[in-house]
């Protein structure tokens, strides 16, 4: 790929794929491709200190959740992290907002810190930090949209909003941000790794990431009955969830 529109293409296809199959896998994807669509725009709006390095940045980072996708569905082994949230998908009794975090965690906490070090030269990954510090900003900016599609479908993004009173856009906001620091020591690290070392930092952080997503699925703060009785208060039509979300504006 080489253009950020052929990526949001592919999303487009997995989407598809979620809404044919009913997959809750599809509550990633289009927070995913929303996400994408306003860095797109940021891109094409100059927001950047180096523009055409953040399109390099942006089609690396997507093309490791697209090529674990890949992996996955075609019995090929893919990052301990992307295995396990995809086969979290077929759990339907997960809540919509654990579905997305795992997402987040596999391509925020693996993925991108990765993407980051393999644009940049080697041990030279400094100069990328103020525009991959920026890409929160640009995001930010469209969080309370998304937030507002899974009011609508997600009872505990609605109960949170509310008590934040909508201001801080208190889900999405702390969980990428608190990801993205953690994926630039990563960056950091990666990208003063030699190659001959490169998949044993990789395989690290693929196993802190897993540990991670074993905490979303069974968190310790919340009991299982908790959880259940969460679920009920949330649509349970996958089809038009994923069409909620994908209705979401790109500002």
């Amino acid at each position: 790929m080489k253009t950020i529109e052929e990526v949001l293409k592919k999303l487009d296809t997995i989407i598809i794929w979620c809404k044919e199959n009913q997959s809750p896998a599809g509550y990633f994807a289009c927070t995913y491709r929303i996400m994408t669509a306003q860095v797109l725009k940021g891109i094409q709006q100059k927001k950047f200190d180096d523009n055409p390095r953040m399109t390099q940045l942006d089609i690396a980072f997507a093309q490791r959740y697209l090529q674990a996708w890949e992996n996955y569905h075609q019995g090929i082994r893919c990052s301990n992290s992307w295995f396990i949230a995809f086969e979290a998908s077929k759990n339907k009794d997960l809540l919509i907002l654990q579905h997305i975090f795992l997402g987040m965690n596999a391509h925020i906490n693996l993925d991108l810190g990765i993407s980051a070090a393999s644009i940049m030269p080697y041990r030279k990954v400094n100069p990328l930090r103020k525009d991959f510090e920026n890409i929160n900003n640009v995001i930010a900016s469209i969080n309370q949209n998304v937030q507002d599609s899974l009011n609508t479908i997600c009872y505990p993004i609605n109960l949170i909003d509310q008590l934040s009173n909508g201001s801080d856009n208190a889900v999405l906001d702390f969980a990428i941000s608190k990801a993205r620091e953690t994926s630039w020591t990563t960056a950091v690290v990666s990208s003063n790794t030699p190659n001959f070392l490169k998949e044993s930092v990789i395989g690290i952080v693929d196993y802190a990431a897993a540990k991670v997503a074993t905490q979303i699925i069974n968190p310790k703060l919340i009991t299982s009955k908790l959880i259940k009785e969460l679920k009920k208060c949330e649509s349970n039509d996958i089809v038009k969830n994923i069409e909620t979300l994908e209705s979401t504006k790109v500002s």
